[in-house]
């Protein structure tokens, strides 16, 4: 299975190149996410889940900083996304730095998916 369709909003070819060209640069990040989310790199396509992952968890940022009130089912996803975030932490610094790594591959794969044409 492709999961690369799992990526909703994003043409699969060119969000195919920008992970590619993502991982280039930032593979190091992808591993560490990996292993803090219990997510094996042997997993077919686990670049891709951690993609989906990254994006929404941008997705949560936006609905904490956002002004209106969030639909139930959101606050339970990123209330769920936060929890497995957190999960054997010693600390929020440590919180904090996973939640950074996401929320920056989020944004770098968009800026790359826009310049890709």
């Amino acid at each position: 299975m492709d999961r690369i369709k799992l990526i909703t909003g994003f043409e699969e070819e060119r969000a195919r190149r920008a992970l590619d060209l993502l991982l280039r640069d930032r593979k190091n990040e992808f591993k560490e996410l990996s292993d803090s989310l219990s997510i094996s790199p042997t997993t077919s396509d686990w670049e891709i889940i951690i993609l989906k992952f990254c994006l929404d968890f941008e997705d949560c940022f936006k609905t904490w900083t956002d002004n209106k009130e969030p639909e139930h089912n959101q606050i339970h996803k990123c209330m769920t996304m936060m929890r497995v975030i957190s999960k054997d932490k010693k600390s929020v610094t440590e919180i904090t730095h996973i939640e950074n790594i996401a929320y920056n591959i989020s944004k770098e794969f968009q800026e790359v998916y826009k310049r890709l044409r």
